[in-house]
């Protein structure tokens, strides 16, 4: 319980943070307006989570996996290499960006800029946190989620307070955070042998690399439509968002928990699995009490609100159970076969939140997905393991003959 709490704690540091420089610098420059950068720009989070899954968390499972001690550096590098080039595209089309959901060029373009070229320092920033948690270092790694946010957050309201310039209080900030992450780099050098086998990577993180692509798809062309819906809309689905997206991340210490561990051998299903339940009714408590509150604060329609909050809380519920199966589906049972499922419930998830025009499309397809989910994973639960001791293991492969095991 102790390992999920601090990587969650770290995790939710990291979410957190960000979610409440938008809120705080909204108020210190006057404009509520400025909150919605973060759902303007939510779509690109899924760009850099799967950047972290890739050359992260896919680099450190084959370490331990493959006994390749070649593969975190060299992931690193490659992962580097890869994000300067992604991240580079929006921001040489940011007009086009902003375009394309509708909003206000001239207002948002320097808030929008700075956000995507935030989340491409924080893709590079989450290589190094994730190879301390691969090597048992969460408190160190906490250390560093709390300077790191704690630095990008003093610096982006204090700047802004101060300075009549705001293109200069935002360019002071990301110039900040991007040395701190240099000298992490520098810090984590270790001499490695360049080469090409960071393909191999998606073996592990394939389930969570085609999820980061279809939700980049999704958030692109479901908040577009989310958003046309009207302003009113766009406010309450923004505040939820808010409110949820720091819960969301922090869940994701279930994950990282069950990586870590069963490419240890070292996890326990029913013991995490209860931890996890509880930890999830934490994170869902606090987010009813943060919507609820900041909705009252900003005079947002509560009732759309409420609506919004509604299909995020029976998604957390599920969450516990999809997230510990997901990994042991993907590192124990069959890469290829969890990678299938995933796809199909993500061609669902699309296809409702693109096609349906309305301002709820985004999680009404969440639900949809949950549900596909929810039901190919009880099946694999229920036909391929079982529990031994607290243990989730795999059910011995039977052949008749004669009508007796062998």
């Amino acid at each position: 319980m102790k390992r999920l709490f601090r990587i969650g704690a770290g995790k939710l540091i990291f979410s957190l943070m960000p979610l409440l420089s938008w809120l705080c610098l909204s108020y210190v420059l006057g404009d509520n307006r400025i909150s919605n950068v973060f759902s303007l720009t939510y779509a690109i989070q899924f760009v850099y989570s799967l950047f972290v899954a890739m050359f992260g968390s896919g680099a450190n499972i084959r370490r331990e996996k493959e006994q390749d001690k070649n593969a975190t550096q060299n992931g690193m590098f490659w992962g580097t290499i890869f994000a300067t080039i992604i991240f580079a595209i929006p921001l040489i089309f940011i007009d086009q960006f902003i375009i394309f959901f509708g909003q206000d060029v001239e207002f948002y373009r320097p808030y929008v800029f700075f956000s995507i070229a935030l989340l491409y320092v924080q893709t590079l920033f989450a290589f190094v946190i994730q190879r301390l948690y691969f090597e048992d270092k969460e408190k160190l790694a906490n250390i560093h989620l709390f300077s790191f946010n704690i630095m990008q957050f003093v610096l982006l309201i204090g700047l802004s307070a101060l300075l009549p310039n705001k293109m200069l209080a935002l360019s002071i900030t990301l110039i900040a955070v991007f040395i701190y992450v240099i000298v992490l780099f520098i810090w984590k050098f270790e001499k490695f042998k360049i080469d090409f086998k960071f393909y191999k990577n998606i073996k592990y993180e394939s389930a969570g690399i085609i999820t980061d692509l279809f939700f980049l798809i999704i958030y692109l062309f479901g908040f577009k439509n989310a958003f046309s819906a009207g302003p009113e809309y766009l406010m309450a689905l923004n505040l939820v968002s808010i409110c949820t997206d720091s819960q969301w991340d922090a869940l994701g210490a279930i994950s990282t928990v069950a990586k870590v561990d069963l490419s240890k051998n070292r996890y326990e299903y029913q013991k995490e699995l209860k931890t996890g339940y509880i930890y999830a009714l934490i994170l869902i408590s606090s987010s009813i009490i943060m919507s609820i509150l900041l909705a009252y604060i900003n005079k947002v329609s509560m009732l759309l609100v409420i609506a919004y909050l509604i299909f995020q809380v029976v998604d957390m519920i599920s969450d516990p159970f999809l997230s510990i199966m997901d990994i042991y589906t993907q590192l124990n049972y069959s890469a290829t076969i969890n990678s299938v499922i995933k796809f199909f419930a993500l061609v669902v998830r699309t296809i409702v939140s693109v096609c349906l025009l309305s301002a709820f499309c985004t999680d009404i397809a969440q639900v949809f997905e949950t549900a596909v989910l929810l039901l190919f994973y009880l099946i694999i639960r229920i036909k391929k393991y079982k529990v031994i001791d607290g243990e989730l293991s795999l059910k011995p492969i039977t052949t008749n003959i004669n009508n007796k095991k062998l």
